[in-house]
């Protein structure tokens, strides 16, 4: 597929890196010097140094032979530009990732059909769906969910005196009522690995577990968590996300309260909310701390635009007494970091925008994807009747070594992969893949080759 990304920041770059190895022809368009000479250097793609909202450039770049363009700059309006010239070259598929929340929530204005685009990513929007459902799961890292929110990824921490430590993968399997979730994968060391039967599960391990959404309730005793309601939260930095979060939380009668260091943007946020405290105040004030009892905090959300100030806040509170934090990195070379230090939650705004386009990029019906740390991830994939695969026994399909059956969707119902399970059309099944099967995936699921007669 010959794809134009419109932005050579950090998703435009690894969207740029991800689809080149895949075999597309990618070409991408920025007008800054530095990091066009950093692509050309680094990736094989076409890297185009130019305005974007120019149509010489965007023709430059190859856009009148373009499947598909994507905008990921760091303005809504060149992004809504590059769509809407890529319309009047006649390209197919036009994504943008968009951040203001009035072009892609119930207040918007205009249709997506309107604004030239296929399909909006505002990482906003997802971060604030993402944190909400973080604050109903105990102990959970990250989230993210399959078959409409019937099956849910969680990722778990393994504290020491969790029954699940110490039990390899079979005996969680034979345990009573353990037939509704399934570990797919195990992050040890940094390392993450597709566990086998006879693996076991390891204090001090994180690992993803696909669970239907009614097991939930019973898998976290498992892991030595109840379901505590989360009353007092603290968020650092009034941004939109912050505001849009703290309305959502004040629907639900949270105890909020913002720090915001910026006089002018403490008072704005103020103006917006109802019910929740907007202070205004640095990070690592430990005066605010006290005086906002940071140690009565069941959750601290640093979700400022400033990494540093983010790390720095989060690990404060924390010595200050808050449960758990919870930071957002921008960029991507922090996490391993974080995650070294102990850092409760991470979320990484680029790699959500990434998963969010990807899953409009796979071959075949892939309806969903998620990505993992070492760039594996997490797909729902639907099954057609022209699918290689319908009609075969799970025993029966050569499934690549760094790869897994996840679960297997059927009418509604998650069913745990089984080898003496016939895949049928209709079905979806959600596989977890390591780095460099993923393609071989695709093809596994895609369809039946057909072939001309000899005459």
């Amino acid at each position: 597929m010959r794809i134009l990304i419109v932005g050579a920041g950090i998703v435009g770059y690894n969207l740029a890196q991800e689809l080149s190895q895949e075999g597309h022809d990618v070409a991408i368009v920025d007008q800054d010097p530095e990091r066009i000479r950093r692509i050309a250097d680094t990736l094989d793609v076409l890297a185009v140094e130019g305005n974007a909202c120019l149509p010489s450039v965007l023709i430059k770049a190859g856009i009148k032979s373009a499947e598909m363009v994507i905008a990921v700059t760091e303005k809504d309006e060149i992004n809504l530009l590059a769509c809407f010239l890529a319309s009047r070259f006649n390209v197919p598929k036009r994504f943008a990732r968009l951040r203001n929340m009035e072009f892609t929530d119930n207040r918007q204005v205009f249709t997506p059909e309107e604004l030239f685009i296929d399909q909006a990513i505002n990482p906003g929007q997802i971060i604030v769906e993402t944190i909400l459902k973080i604050l109903e799961t105990p102990g959970v890292v990250s989230v993210a969910e399959f078959a409409d929110g019937e099956v849910l990824l969680r990722e778990f921490d393994v504290p020491e005196n969790a029954p699940i430590a110490g039990k390899s993968i079979q005996d969680i399997r034979s345990i009573t009522q353990m037939d509704s979730f399934l570990i797919v994968a195990i992050v040890r060391d940094g390392e993450l690995v597709i566990p086998k039967d006879q693996d076991v599960i390891q204090a001090g391990d994180r690992f993803y577990t696909l669970v239907d959404k009614e097991f939930l309730p019973f898998l976290l005793p498992m892991l030595n968590r109840t379901l505590d309601q989360v009353e007092k939260i603290i968020i650092y930095g009034a941004t939109s996300t912050s505001i849009e979060l703290a309305m959502a939380l004040e629907e639900e009668m949270r105890d909020v309260c913002i720090i915001e260091p910026s006089r002018d943007k403490a008072h704005r946020a103020a103006d917006k909310l109802k019910r929740t405290v907007v202070q205004h105040g640095s990070g690592t004030d430990m005066d605010l701390f006290n005086e906002i009892n940071m140690k009565d905090a069941d959750f601290f959300l640093a979700l400022s635009h400033d990494d540093e100030n983010n790390i720095l806040s989060a690990l404060l509170a924390k010595k200050y007494g808050a449960k758990r934090a919870l930071v957002i990195t921008h960029d991507p070379e922090y996490l391993p970091i974080l995650d070294s230090i102990g850092m409760d939650i991470t979320i990484n705004p680029r790699l959500i925008t990434v998963s969010g386009i990807l899953k409009h990029l796979r071959k075949g019906r892939v309806m969903s994807v998620f990505k993992l740390i070492e760039d594996a991830e997490v797909m729902e994939i639907g099954i057609d009747e022209d699918s290689s695969i319908v009609n075969k026994k799970i025993s029966k399909i050569k499934f690549p070594k760094d790869a897994m059956i996840g679960a297997l969707l059927r009418k509604g119902e998650m069913l745990l992969p089984d080898d003496e399970v016939t895949l049928e059309a209709g079905d979806s099944v959600i596989v977890v893949a390591l780095p460099g099967t993923i393609e071989k995936i695709e093809n596994l699921f895609g369809r039946k080759r057909s072939f001309l007669p000899f005459r």
